[in-house]
């Protein structure tokens, strides 16, 4: 089966020759058809299948189409997307402009945290597409700066993500302003009962398309650990990615803090990084990014915030610097790798409070994670104890140790019998006869 087959024109077919896709995925096989007939669809599938796709070609074959069977030529916008981020918009923006290279379709995307002048003086040329986070897009609805009256397709991307997010009212108010709208698609990586709640009040018989796998990672992607003790964490860091000779490294982490602590250090050894999280702007965020694509810094250090919406091809090399605390969010993080059937490497820095984590990875995936000593950080034998128990202890535990219990209270010896208070003549707690 290829592109042509589907129904495609030969423009699109071409541009996705031109990004190295000759045949489409399964779900883009399964996906397209249903969309070009205009039916709502609800597509389940894990990162890196080519969702993205699926859903963007067959809305860039109906403007074509439409295009092409009206002589009117004005440019109406007829396709809304929403995503969760602004990574992830500004990441579809980008990979609608490549499929749609050979098409005269205009584009725009919309998001918080950028200046909205430059965003509406570009709705007021008259685009065809839009991608927006919901908060800006509401900005706009509310300043009457954009007409939705003719969107007759909406498009919900990363939908799991949007309603963990709390971002359901948002997209109820949103819906109200689409009077016109007669298909609605949504995608997730995962089908869990907040989806089905809301395929079943925004859609009308939708064809649900699942890409089952055993894997709940890809399994192009090769999954290491290296047991290290906290102390020297980012020594081992920096001489993994210098000793492995690794040109381009997606490393996580889980706070701010930690992300400018690392950049900061790997700085210091030479290597050329950058960090992305909340508390940086858009501006610096999309130059890291862009600086990491183009291979002019070595090391990104990017918080959870943009484990979903990261797109870097051939990106081989992801470290979790440390582990989230989600199972589900170290799928995401490692999915940024082995994309688009090629392979790539992830790896974990365990010190003594992330076994516990593993172990809890390990579980969710149904498979075991290799530990690996690399030579020069060796862990003494108590973490190698930790590592092989189940039961590790927390810092909050040494921390109750120290102190003597929760509320730091040591503990009385049992035989010890309590002191009863007096309050006047009563006793308490004893019963009087």
């Amino acid at each position: 089966m290829t592109f042509r087959q589907l129904g495609l024109c030969p423009e699109i077919a071409k541009a996705c020759e031109d990004r190295g896709y000759k045949n489409p995925t399964k779900i883009q096989e399964e996906a397209i058809v249903h969309l070009l007939r205009k039916r709502d669809l609800l597509a389940i599938a894990k990162t890196g299948t080519g969702k993205t796709a699926a859903f963007v070609l067959p809305i860039l074959q109906d403007i074509q189409s439409k295009r092409q069977e009206q002589e009117d030529q004005n440019v109406v916008l007829t396709k809304l997307i929403i995503a969760p981020t602004r990574e992830l918009v500004v990441q579809l923006e980008k990979s609608i402009e490549a499929y749609a290279k050979y098409l005269d379709i205009k584009i725009c995307s919309i998001y918080g945290g950028a200046n909205i002048k430059p965003q509406i003086k570009k709705l007021d040329g008259k685009v065809h597409i839009v991608i927006a986070t919901t908060g800006r897009l509401i900005d706009l609805i509310k300043q009457d700066k954009i007409n939705l009256t003719k969107v007759d397709a909406l498009i919900l991307d990363e939908a799991d993500s949007m309603l963990d997010m709390g971002f359901v009212a948002d997209i109820q108010d949103i819906l109200e302003k689409l009077t016109h709208l007669n298909q609605t698609i949504l995608c997730s990586a995962t089908l869990g009962p907040n989806i089905k709640k809301l395929s079943g009040e925004i859609m009308v018989n939708p064809k649900v398309i699942e890409i089952k796998s055993n894997d709940r990672v890809n399994d192009k992607i090769e999954q290491i650990a290296y047991p290290v003790t906290l102390s020297k964490k980012l020594e081992m860091l920096s001489f993994l990615i210098g000793s492995k000779n690794m040109k381009q490294v997606l490393v996580f982490c889980k706070t701010k803090a930690s992300a400018e602590e690392i950049v900061k250090n790997l700085k210091l050894d030479g290597l050329k990084a950058a960090s992305i999280h909340g508390d940086k702007t858009h501006g610096a965020r999309t130059k890291a990014i862009t600086q990491f694509k183009e291979n002019e810094i070595r090391v990104l250090v990017a918080t959870d915030v943009a484990a979903r919406g990261l797109d870097i091809v051939d990106l081989f090399y992801v470290i979790n610097f440390d582990l989230p605390f989600m199972p589900i969010d170290y799928v995401h993080r490692i999915g940024r790798t082995a994309r688009a059937g090629k392979n790539g490497i992830a790896i974990s820095l365990l010190d003594e409070y992330d076994v516990a984590t593993i172990r809890e990875v390990e579980k969710y995936l149904s498979l075991k994670i290799p530990k690996l000593d690399l030579e020069g950080f060796e862990v003494g034998t108590r973490m190698k104890m930790i590592a092989t128990k189940t039961i590790v202890e927390t810092k909050d535990d040494i921390k109750r140790k120290k102190i003597g219990g929760a509320f730091g209270n040591k503990k009385r010896n049992k035989e010890k019998k309590a002191v009863a208070k007096q309050r006047g003549k009563r006793i308490i707690g004893k019963r009087s006869r």
